[in-house]
């Protein structure tokens, strides 16, 4: 069997990053697109470091974060970039309170919690609901290189946004058309073989009209024998204005998945978690079968952004965008529910297919004045927002005719393995209509913002196979009130309200629909900008309770009903700061106190809420050195401590704690010779000291676990010009 990262291509980079190693210690720098992001730059520094001072997500209105009363975190285009980030969980991995890989290393789905509640299948690009469904395994990811940030809006975001997870919102914003000509193309290699190819062109057609195109292709080898991460993206736009009062971009966005030879992510707990006397499992064997492997996905997008200023007080916008991804699976898996039949090294399998889509039309109206009356001045948002969104599955899995496999000596293929049969078919298909408004209030120093929306939704559901149906229907008012004080230091105390919900699917124990699951959270914290602007600093502390949470029926577990209870109070500070024209440092720390108040599985009530670490800490520096003009070294850490993944609180299925260390060394080609100047390279190595570990175990008996990312180095050339 092939062990990663002993081939020769593994070697070369392994020692030529081993030679670049810093201490570590915090922080990367961002750049951002101009339109909403204000860059620092340093004189002298190579390359210059940008510190993010605005975001248009957390308040639908270019707000600076400075005078945002939550937390809210921003991953720019250019801290993508230098941490070599491939998903957007990899670009989340320095974010505080978010665990970006829960469920451990997978090239299809960007798993993601924020602040104990997970957000897969609920996500948002440019400010619009992404097609998705928590159940469905259409739900797509978005490729980092086509964006230009990630906002991350900590706590419920509901008063802009409708439905929203309790933790926070996760917005994806994507490169748009720039004035400016500039156009670059990279080459990426892996220490896992393969290659990736990626060009961004951008710049004017005309006095009226902009451009850009992204777009990149991928053939990479993984951690995990034989199987390839292959994807094609492509995404165009085009700007016209037609006058200084006018702006109108149109947006597409193409994505497909086609993995080959797809190894689905369950592991027993026997053999990687907890120590198997016979041997434990490598991370890089492959537990499918060639005789039935097929995972495909594609996401089509399209859209525009509108927006028309009708003189110096209104302004009118419309954003609109029609997804849909599909995706059909059929795939060789341990068996979940029993992965071994005796004591051994023999692990048995099951078959699974899927066919799934998952849709969305969204549509947001919105009017934004400013004005004052007195000594106040406002800036009004008012808008109405409509959401049409389907999601369709089929699923089934079996095991009759799965032959087991030996992981000590894997065959593969030995025999031809039926197609099991479909056992759930479902049809959802959900509107939701908001009107939202807000009143950012400035009086002196002091900034106050208030907001309130009311959401009719309603999901109708199909059950194809029993043809039931049913609708969960809500009608739901959201608020949010925040103040903060700018203080003529810096400083910049704040505190905060703020509910949401989120429609929840399915019938209860007494087989009526549920109700929508309520949120409220509670925030007061600090944040400080330099009057030099190096830097930014954030504090929040809060207190956050879902109630109307599924938990299991006293009466039948089978069955779930309304009563649960679930509250997270916790710390998080994050800090970006530049220090000097060498280095850039950036560190962030969450403190996650949880707790389960109500619930009806045993055991449960009273204990730590599933998959929240309660500290977790994260350091990265850039450092380029005056002495070798366009050199930049990096280095980061991660680390959080141990967490709960299983429902039964099994304490020998524990995660426990874990510290991981990233390096990168980037060079500008230019310095070397003259017509070499716009080249570069860059190096980046990540898990560097190859730490094995698991990232989840949901049971001791069957395959309900996975390992995490191990050492990767990716070597990159880009040219740009």
């Amino acid at each position: 069997m092939r062990r990663h990262g002993k081939t020769a291509m593994g070697r070369l980079l392994w020692q030529g990053t081993a030679l670049g190693a810093l201490a570590i210690a915090g922080a990367a720098g961002a750049q951002d697109a101009p339109v909403t992001l204000d860059e620092v730059v340093i004189e002298g520094s190579s390359p210059s470091a940008f510190v993010a001072k605005r975001a248009r997500g957390a308040a639908k209105t270019d707000t600076r974060l400075v005078e945002t009363p939550q937390a809210v975190n921003v991953v720019s285009t250019r801290e993508i970039e230098t941490r070599g980030a491939r998903t957007v969980a990899q670009a989340l991995r320095y974010t505080p309170g978010l665990h970006p890989e829960p469920n451990g290393y997978d090239i299809r789905y960007d798993w993601l919690y924020v602040r104990g509640f997970n957000a897969y299948g609920t996500s948002w690009l440019n400010g619009l609901v992404l097609p998705g469904d928590p159940s469905n395994y259409a739900t797509p990811s978005v490729n980092p290189y086509a964006l230009e940030r990630v906002e991350v809006i900590k706590g419920p975001a509901s008063v802009l946004y409708g439905r929203s997870e309790p933790g926070g919102l996760v917005n994806q914003v994507m490169k748009r058309p720039e004035d400016a000509a500039r156009r670059e193309v990279e080459l990426g290699l892996t220490s896992f073989g393969g290659a990736q190819f990626g060009y961004d062109f951008t710049g004017p057609l005309s006095d009226q009209f902009s451009y850009r195109i992204v777009g990149q292709v991928r053939d990479n080898g993984t951690q995990v024998d034989t199987e390839r991460d292959r994807q094609f993206m492509l995404a165009p736009s085009l700007t016209w204005r037609p006058g200084d009062a006018t702006e109108l971009t149109l947006y597409a966005y193409y994505q497909k998945d086609d993995p080959k030879n797809f190894n689905p992510r369950f592991y027993p707990a026997v053999g990687t978690l907890i120590r198997n006397p016979l041997g434990q499992i490598p991370r890089d064997i492959h537990l499918g079968d060639p005789a039935l492997n097929q995972f495909n996905r594609s996401f089509r997008a399209v859209g525009y952004e509108f927006s028309h200023e009708l003189n110096d007080t209104w302004t009118l916008r419309q954003n609109l965008r029609y997804g849909k991804a599909r995706q059909d699976m059929l795939l060789v898996l341990v068996n979940p529910a029993f992965a071994y039949g005796a004591p051994g090294t023999v692990l048995n399998r099951a078959s699974a297919i899927s066919d799934d889509y998952v849709t969305s039309f969204a549509v947001d109206s919105q009017i934004e004045g400013r004005f004052a009356t007195g000594a106040v001045e406002h800036r009004i948002l008012a808008g109405i927002d409509h959401v049409r969104a389907d999601s369709s599955t089929n699923f089934g899995n079996g095991v009759a005719g799965v032959p087991p496999l030996d992981y000590r000596d894997p065959v593969y293929g030995t025999v031809g393995i039926p197609v099991p049969a479909v056992t759930r078919s479902a049809l959802q298909e959900q509107r939701q209509t908001g009107l939202y408004v807000q009143d950012q209030l400035r009086y002196g120093n002091w900034i106050g913002t208030l907001g309130l929306r009311h959401d009719w939704s309603r999901i109708e559901t199909r059950d194809r196979m029993s043809d039931a149906r049913y609708a969960n229907k809500d009608s739901q008012t959201s608020v949010r009130a925040g103040v903060t004080y700018l203080m003529d230091s810096g400083l910049a105390p704040y505190a905060s309200y703020s509910t949401g919900f989120l429609p929840l699917l399915g019938l209860d124990a007494s087989g009526e629909p549920f109700e929508a699951q309520k949120t409220r959270q509670f925030e007061i914290g600090m944040k400080y900008e330099p009057r030099d602007g190096r830097g930014l600093i954030a504090l929040s502390l809060y207190d956050l309770t879902v109630r109307n949470a599924l938990t299991p029926s006293a009466e039948n577990p089978l069955l779930n009903v309304q009563s649960g209870k679930q509250r997270v109070r916790g710390a998080e500070v994050e800090a970006k700061y530049v220090l000097d024209p060498e280095w850039t440092l950036a560190a962030a720390y969450a403190y996650s106190d949880s707790k389960v108040l109500r619930s009806g599985r045993e055991g449960e009530e009273g204990r730590e809420m599933l998959t929240l670490p309660r500290h977790q800490l994260t350091l990265w520096a850039d450092y380029s050195p005056a002495a070798v003009p366009g050199l930049r070294l990096s280095a980061g850490l991660r680390a959080m401590s141990d967490y709960q993944t299983d429902v039964s609180y099994n304490p020998d299925l524990r995660i426990p704690g874990r510290g991981l260390v990233d390096i990168a060394a980037a060079y500008e080609l230019g310095e070397v010779r003259p017509e070499w100047q716009g080249a570069a390279v860059q190096l980046n190595v990540t898990n560097l000291f190859d730490r094995t570990y698991v990232s989840h175990c949901r049971n001791a008996t069957g395959g309900s676990c996975n390992y995490g990312a191990a050492r990767e180095a990716t070597l990159s050339v880009k040219y740009r010009w």
